[in-house]
């Protein structure tokens, strides 16, 4: 059967798919033998209508594709070519490193589809989102060629209609490790007030964020790397923003300067509204405010939030955040930029390794 497959006869069903013409899908559905990236659709195509090709991909897909092409997300690490690119980015996708670790050709055949990670992998892949950001309809020729190839979960879920029980295959759990976090130190009476700071990040660095699949590789990442943006996020809010009333506000400049390298911060309005959704699963509350200007001044071509007004320095956005009760409110939200200073005067360049394991045991020498 096919949930049975090992990974040597899933490599042979994808020669096979290659020879008879079928479609090729990846992991997550999309249609790689569709896809702009991909060395299919490169092959009959002469050097002229290549061109014109990758000037539809940019503007109805918002990026331009790759010199050197794909060679798809079914095909294994090992024979995937080095000096392309976009092979980066499939070896570390964690859907794909999830199907290849159950042996399964796709995620439809998962016993957990639709998990948390093919959710979020879809939360913006739409006809009417596309049409959104161009501002205009979309032939229907156009919607076949460049957006329905990247809608994976509608693809899958016309897979998963065809498959019988016994081809659904259950998913291999891994145990999920949950985040390093320093106890709260014995401390003088006139620290304990820290105790609800510490309190309230512990909640906020032990949230599984909503998710439910936590068990399986692809959910496990994917809470990873939230996480990872969760804690920088806070510890640029703790350094550098600005308390008004009982909000915690920082502007869009000083995000980007400071997020030093963390995949999965937000560039778009609809990815830090999600971001603010899921800010929420920890107690967080938050806002985005956009500059007082119009909309279009603000996006780039491909769809990106500008950090900053055309021309100028001014911030194009901020963010504000508030703690509820269960956090502590505003007293740990006033805490959270002492604390920060605190672990600076103390740590040094270490103090956001100490931020994120929410490490006060500095307080015993104050």
């Amino acid at each position: 059967m096919l949930g049975n497959y090992d990974v040597s006869l899933i490599r042979l069903v994808d020669e096979v798919y290659l020879r008879i013409m079928l479609p090729v899908i990846s992991k997550c559905g999309n249609m790689c033998s569709s896809c702009p990236w991909g060395v299919w659709v490169r092959r009959n195509q002469t050097e002229e209508e290549w061109e014109s090709f990758a000037e539809d991909v940019k503007k109805y897909v918002g990026y331009s594709p790759t010199q050197n092409p794909c060679h798809g997300c079914q095909t294994p690490n090992e024979k995937l070519a080095k000096d392309v690119g976009v092979h980066n980015f499939l070896r570390g996708c964690s859907a794909r490193k999830c199907a290849f670790h159950n042996e399964i050709r796709n995620c439809a055949f998962c016993s957990r589809y639709p998990c948390d990670k093919i959710n979020a992998l879809n939360v913006s892949n739409s006809r009417e989102q596309a049409e959104q950001r161009l501002g205009e309809s979309m032939p229907d020729d156009k919607y076949q060629s460049f957006v329905r190839i990247f809608e994976g979960k509608k693809t899958l879920d016309e897979i998963r209609k065809g498959l019988s029980s016994d081809q659904i295959q259950e998913v291999k759990t891994t145990e999920q490790k949950p985040p390093k976090i320093i106890a709260f130190p014995t401390v003088e009476k006139k620290h304990l007030r820290y105790k609800t700071l510490h309190d309230a990040l512990s909640t906020i660095l032990s949230s599984k964020l909503g998710f439910i699949d936590i068990d399986t590789l692809a959910v496990q990442e994917m809470l990873d790397s939230r996480r990872a943006v969760l804690i920088r996020l806070l510890w640029i809010l703790a350094n550098f923003g600005l308390l008004d009333g009982e909000t915690l506000s920082v502007d869009s400049i000083t995000i980007n300067n400071h997020k030093k390298g963390t995949s999965g911060f937000p560039t778009t309005e609809g990815g830090w509204i999600r971001w603010l959704e899921i800010l929420s699963k920890t107690g967080i509350r938050a806002n985005l405010i956009l500059a007082p200007i119009e909309k279009s001044e603000l996006i780039t071509p491909i769809g990106w939030l500008r950090d900053r007004l055309p021309g100028s320095n001014v911030p194009g956005y901020h963010v504000t955040v508030s703690f509820d009760n269960l956090l502590g409110g505003l007293e740990s939200l006033k805490l959270l930029h002492t604390f920060a200073t605190q672990l600076d005067d103390a740590y040094g360049k270490k103090a956001f390794a100490a931020f994120k394991k929410a490490d006060m045991r500095y307080l015993e020498k104050k």
